[in-house]
This record gives structure tokens, sequence and C-alpha cells, in this order.
């Protein structure tokens, strides 16, 4: 019995809930990538800040040694504040983690566009066993972009947050049950009513 008979030309509830998780996922890696790249401004502007200050301290305490010996105690002074910025620098190491917040954006940023796809593209023509070894494949995707994920300050998360839509929560719950909608609509143009 085909499933359109068996439901009676009526989705099964099986596929909105699918499509539900789908969305949730969606958002929330969404929101996740979008935290990751506030996450590697912090450290980009870490890195250069810090790197630019060391580079200036030294560059100071050389010209101040080379002018003569009126300032020995100042120059020995910014040595010591550039060698302590190298230190910082090396120790904290905001290169290394502004490239794993990269990472981790595109992790999270594939694992949206999977969700994204899998509702919009497959789900309508799968079976409810493919669906569900969808929704698990995605899953783990999901999660082992969190695994790999560095901590993402508090305030990053805040401005993640702010979404494109703003406070307009029920504009964008409209916006996404309209799309979970649409994915289930069939067409009843044949291939030659199209041409």
């Amino acid at each position: 019995m085909a499933e359109k008979e068996l439901f009676g030309g009526i989705e099964p509830t099986w596929r909105v809930a699918v499509a539900a998780e789908f969305c949730r996922i969606e958002e929330i890696c969404a929101q996740a990538a979008r935290a990751q790249w506030e996450t590697v401004r912090i450290w980009r502007v870490i890195n250069l800040g810090l790197g630019s200050s060391a580079v200036i301290t030294a560059g100071v305490a050389g010209s101040v040694v080379l002018a003569g010996d009126r300032f020995p105690v100042v120059a020995g002074a910014l040595a010591l504040v550039g060698a302590m910025l190298t230190t910082v620098i090396s120790m904290v190491g905001p290169a290394r983690k502004e490239s794993q917040a990269v990472e981790a954006a595109k992790a999270y940023q594939s694992a949206e566009t999977a969700a994204r796809q899998s509702r919009q593209v497959d789900l309508p023509g799968h079976s409810f066993a493919q669906a569900r070894q969808g929704l698990c494949d995605l899953t783990e995707r999901w999660h082992a972009a969190n695994r790999s994920a560095t901590p993402v300050p508090r305030w990053a998360q805040r401005r993640a947050a702010r979404s494109p839509y703003g406070n307009r929560a029920e504009d964008v719950m409209t916006d996404r049950m309209s799309e979970v909608v649409r994915v289930f609509r069939v067409s009843r143009r044949t291939a030659d009513q199209v041409s």
C-alpha cells in the first residue's frame, strides 16, 4: 500500500517532526557559527594588539638604547615590557585560538547547510528509515562540531544571539513554520504541463 493511500493524502506526523528537528539543529548550528565568528574577531584583535604592542615596545627600547646613554632605565623597562608581551603571546596563543575558532565556525556552518538541505531537498522523498538515518548522521556531525569547538565568551554569545531578525521572534517562527509546511507541498503538475 502506498504511503499516500495509507495516510489519505496527508503528510505523516513523523515527517513534520523530523523536519522540525532538522530546523532546530539548523538554527542551533547557525547561532553557534555566529558565536564562533565573534570569537574569531576577539582573538584576532588580541593577537594584533599584543603583537603590535610588543613590536612597538621593542622598537622604542632599541631606539632609546641607540640614541645614547641618557635613559638606560627607560630602555631596560621597555625591553622588559616587550619581552613580557612576547611571553604572553606565546603562552596565550591568540593566533592558534583564532584558527581553532575558524575551524569550529566552519564545522557549524557545514552542519547548518547539511540540515537545511536535508530538510528542504531530501526529506520529502525519504521513507521513515531514511529520514531517521539522515537525522542520526546530522546529529553526529553536530556533536562532532560541539566537541571540536572552542569555548565562546558570554558576550560573543549575546552578540551572536542578535540575529538579522532582531526581536521579532514571532516573525521568525512564522517564517520557519512556513518553510516546514512548504517542504510538504507537492506539485500536481506533470512534466508535460511544465513544458
